[in-house]
């Protein structure tokens, strides 16, 4: 400890899905554990507004930030909301109501017309904050004015999950493709509650952030949007046709092998390669005892989307040169290079 982690995973939701929100997504995220410090908040923020900046995205950011508070402040601001929305039971949502004897923070969360007016009116969390959840937050707002990061202190972000502690985020991308109810495109949180929730045996500090990769995708522009370049095929020539005087082995295309030591030089190849290259695959054989004639690979190779700028062929001559042939798909060109300039001819 401390750890710095992402991961990118499919996620499924159990929500109604609409755009932008769809029962199957992609999410990325990033999660700092074993820093109880507020600097790790101020890290957490700063990356995911970092990153969102790069992207370039077609709307204008805007941070939300709030605080929770630690348990005991979050204790006393339940039972505040409780008492406060339980005077106003009869003009709550359906849905509200419910959220009333379960998790009353929720209903902070309504967008619903009838509890708009209520929440309005609501205890502010700041009135419930402990000495020590009051320090940790200015340390965050201050860390972030060092950082020339614009937020707005939004009192109403809140999470339902009791787990979550201290520092909540939202980013918002104000943006036609998204609307206003489907804006947030990255949201994150300090989690210390969490793994005592789950049985750990000890309290772990954590705090992170994740993001929806379709509603970023909504509002990135095309040519920004990264495609990664195909893998770099290494085609392997076969060598000349099988000869055989048992009659009994004999078909209507004789069988075309690839020796070892030339399919451990193709190997080489594509080790060297990938020092150059983020991709590159060598096109083996289904059948261990055939093997496709050079032509056929090609075309197969070719036919693929997106088709791969490069294309690298390698057979016994090569190997015993210790040389490679490149071929260039876009000029439709190909010369024979020593394997130590494959680097170069690639780039």
């Amino acid at each position: 400890m401390p750890q710095r982690l992402f991961y990118s995973e499919s996620m499924f939701r159990h929500e109604r899905p609409q755009r932008g929100r769809q029962r199957q997504f992609e999410q990325f995220g990033v999660e700092l554990v074993g820093v109880a410090h507020p600097a790790a908040d101020v890290e957490c923020v700063q990356l995911g507004w970092d990153f969102l900046c790069a992207l370039k995205v077609l709307g204008q950011l805007v941070l939300h930030i709030n605080t929770l508070g630690d348990q005991e402040s979050r204790s006393a601001y339940r039972e505040a909301l409780a008492q406060y929305f339980g005077q106003h039971r009869d003009k709550l949502s359906d849905d509200s109501q419910r959220r009333l004897d379960t998790n009353p923070l929720r209903i902070l969360d309504s967008k619903h017309e009838s509890d708009l007016h209520i929440t309005a009116c609501a205890p502010a969390y700041s009135d419930y904050l402990t000495p020590a959840s009051r320090a940790h937050f200015a340390f965050v707002t201050n860390g972030l004015h060092a950082l020339n990061i614009p937020y707005t202190v939004n009192p109403r972000l809140v999470r339902g999950l009791d787990y979550y502690q201290h520092t909540v985020w939202e980013v918002e991308c104000v943006s036609s493709e998204l609307g206003r109810s489907q804006a947030t495109v990255l949201a994150g949180g300090r989690y210390d509650g969490l793994t005592s929730m789950l049985g750990g045996s000890r309290k772990l500090p954590g705090v992170g952030w994740a993001s929806g990769i379709e509603r970023l995708a909504l509002v990135m522009p095309d040519e920004h949007v990264p495609v990664p370049e195909p893998p770099v095929p290494v085609l392997i020539i076969p060598d000349q046709p099988v000869e055989t005087t048992d009659r009994s082995l004999t078909t209507d295309r004789p069988s075309r092998e690839v020796k070892p030591d030339v399919y451990a030089y193709a190997m080489r190849v594509a080790r060297d390669i990938r020092k150059f290259r983020s991709a590159c695959v060598v096109h083996n054989s289904s059948d261990s005892t055939k093997h496709q004639p050079l032509g056929k690979q090609l075309a197969s190779v070719l036919a693929r989307q997106p088709t791969p700028t490069h294309v690298v062929i390698v057979g016994s001559h090569e190997m015993e040169l210790n040389r490679v042939i490149v071929r260039d798909t876009i000029a439709q060109t190909q010369h024979e290079i020593s394997i130590d300039n494959i680097g170069q001819a690639l780039n």
